[in-house]
Order: C-alpha cells, then structure tokens, then sequence
C-alpha cells in the first residue's frame, strides 16, 4: 500500500472518502494494521468515527470513538490502538523504513538516517524515554520494536 487513497478504499466502512490524514505515507502499514483489526473486531452495526489522525510530538496519534461493540472488540482494538501508537516510534514516517524517534531544533519527528535531514537540519535521536510504557491491571509493559510486542517490565522509576 502507497497511498492513503488505498487505505481508504480498502476501508471504506471505517475512512470516509474526503477524510484528511495529518501524517506522512510511511506510517500506512502501521494504519493498515491498525484498520484490519477495527475492521475484522468491529461488529457491523456498530458505530465507529474516525475524527482525527495526525503526527504529533514525532509519533502517530489516532483519535476515533465507537459504541455499540462487544468487550472483546473494545479490548482488541485497544490494544491494536497502542500498539500502532507505540511502533509509530521506530517506523520512519516519510518513507515506512525502521526510524528513531528524533528531535530536529525541537520539532519531534521519527526518522530514519535518509529523512533525517530537512530544510538543512539533522535530526538527532532523543534518548530512549519512556515513551511507549503501557499499565494495565497492575502490570506493567514496554513495546519492543525487535518483537514488535509489548513485553512486562518493571514499573518504570516515574510511576515508583
């Protein structure tokens, strides 16, 4: 997939036609994982709306709201939500490559090293942060880009 016009018309349940994307092409394979899921979870005459899908502080951010599901689908598509959310971190937003989530003269951005250049600026990666931690029912788990899964760890030292 290339194009948001192809993810639209591969989800046309979900992505109305004139919907406006906010971000850059390389997260599409995030998206089309996130949508296959909300397609396949999401009973038919449920309502879902997508109102907003943007890049923000360098990672992807998805804002929709549905009602009328089952608590199996609510789950699902909660954990596919932080999950595409959590990978937007490691995935090059211009062109889809493996990137690292960047801070270019304080604009945020997730880029790999051929997009890590614009308007004559490198982007430096950021430290690894605490960015992709996740708690649910008292456990705590990070998203490991390697497993591209959210593995259980240690509380981290700002939730202590």
């Amino acid at each position: 997939m290339k194009t948001f016009e192809e993810l639209k018309a591969k989800y046309p349940r979900l992505l109305r036609p004139d919907f406006p994307f906010m971000c850059r092409e390389g997260w599409l394979g995030i998206l089309d994982a996130y949508f296959e899921v909300v397609d396949r979870e999401m009973p038919q005459d449920a309502v879902y709306e997508v109102r907003q899908i943007k890049e923000k502080l360098g990672a992807l951010r998805i804002y929709d709201s549905s009602y009328g599901e089952r608590l199996s689908s609510v789950k699902a598509v909660t954990d596919a939500h932080a999950l595409a959310e959590a990978r937007s971190f490691y995935v090059c937003e211009y062109c889809g490559k493996r990137g690292v989530w960047s801070n270019r003269r304080g604009y945020l951005t997730t880029v790999c090293d051929d997009h890590a250049v614009r308007d004559g600026y490198r982007a430096e990666p950021c430290e690894d942060g605490d960015y992709t931690y996740r708690e649910t029912d008292g456990v705590w788990r990070r998203y490991d880009p390697d497993l591209d899964a959210f593995v259980e760890v240690e509380s981290p030292d700002w939730a202590r």
